[in-house]
């Protein structure tokens, strides 16, 4: 993210951007993990017949990437500059 006038922790909007970053940064973690759930599950279907876990599973991770990119949209709608790449590199 870039650092601006939005994120100043004295902006009355910083709370807000601060709680979607967090439900952004917690909803990746799931999605990260229904990801890997669906291509274990994928392993024992076939494209022409999955599994119900399978199509169960392929719902959530759209639903989950619905939802992160509606709370993209909405920090980027504040005005902050967001790269969510960002957001989730190996700290030092």
């Amino acid at each position: 993210m870039e650092s601006g006038p939005l994120l100043d922790p004295q902006n009355p909007a910083y709370p807000m951007v601060r709680s979607i970053v967090a439900d952004l940064r917690r909803d990746f973690a799931v999605w990260c993990e229904k990801v890997r759930e669906f291509e274990l599950e994928s392993a024992n279907s076939t494209a022409g017949a999955p599994t119900d876990a399978a199509l169960a599973l392929e719902a959530e991770v759209r639903a989950l990437a619905v939802d992160i990119e509606s709370y993209v949209a909405e920090i980027n709608y504040l005005g902050v500059a967001f790269d969510i790449q960002e957001l989730f590199k190996e700290r030092p």
